[in-house]
């Protein structure tokens, strides 16, 4: 459930790839800092992006400076992991360890290993943040329950992710509504974008999808779509401009150009190419 939430680095500044780049740096710094080398593996473009996004709405500027990468040998610029990074480092190897215990119930054995990887830093994790693990942990089983009562409603099995990422965010900063429902739609948008991106192999592998359960099996993810465009694109795009809508509204002042490029742009190009049957966009690298 990664890799949705990314810029559109064709379209975005030199300067704010600069700042997203950092983040990022800044992101598997942190998880070293609080983990083991083994935890810079959390590190992903989604978390980066919640991570700007919560510094910005908190009003929290970061620092930055030149460190050596323990992956290629150079200098980089990376943000000073500060109180909210180290978070944001906590909650990342937390999400990764509970995506990868569904995945494991799922019947996907190779996930095994992350889950077995990550156990000691999940809990090291979730002893300094018990509230979003209580938070993830009631989520995750709530989704299991609803998979294997095969429920059809994907407005209820999407408010799982969706509402997990509102708490979580409740947790972190203060909110108003526009914060609240921008984040319970970024939540959403993500479980259904993941969901359209899966819908061939859970298909052939018979695994639970509510998208399958909705408009029928799929032997053709690019006919399957074509045949179900129209709900499946009112679906994402209603989800969309009403995360938008509310992005419109919040006072985005700090990194704007980094989140706005990631809303307006990013999202946008990961919907339109899963809705074309294309994998999810591989552009972007650090």
């Amino acid at each position: 459930m990664f890799g949705y939430v990314i810029p559109d680095k064709n379209n975005m500044y030199i300067k704010d790839f600069n700042v997203f780049n950092a983040f990022y740096c800044g992101l598997c710094k942190a998880l070293h800092k609080t983990g083991s080398e083994v935890s810079r593996l959390c590190t992903n473009y989604d978390i980066t992006f919640y991570n700007i996004l919560i510094h910005c709405l908190s009003g929290t500027e970061v620092k930055f400076e030149r460190k050596l990468c323990a992956y290629n040998g150079k200098k980089k610029v990376i943000v000073v992991p500060d109180e909210l990074s180290l978070k944001m480092a906590d909650l990342a190897a937390m999400l990764v360890y509970y995506n990868a215990e569904d995945d494991v119930r799922d019947g996907k054995k190779s996930r095994v290993l992350i889950k077995w990887t990550l156990a000691m830093r999940k809990r090291a994790a979730a002893k300094r943040l018990p509230e979003i693990d209580r938070l993830m942990k009631e989520s995750f089983s709530k989704l299991n329950a609803l998979e294997k009562d095969r429920c059809d409603s994907i407005d209820r099995v999407a408010d799982c992710f969706a509402s997990l990422m509102r708490d979580i965010t409740r947790e972190l900063i203060e909110t108003d509504n526009d914060i609240d429902d921008f984040t319970y739609n970024l939540g959403r948008m993500v479980y259904l974008l993941d969901a359209v991106d899966d819908v061939e192999k859970d298909s052939k592998k018979k695994r639970y999808n509510p998208l399958l359960l909705n408009y029928g099996e799929c032997a053709s993810k690019q006919e399957y779509l074509a045949a179900n465009m129209d709900e499946l694109s009112f679906l994402l795009n209603s989800t969309y401009n009403k995360m938008v809508g509310c992005y419109n509204r919040m006072d985005i002042k700090l990194y704007e150009g980094v989140l706005s490029n990631t809303v307006y742009l990013g999202i946008k190009m990961q919907m339109e190419r899963l809705l074309k049957g294309d994998e999810k966009c591989q552009l972007t690298r650090l």
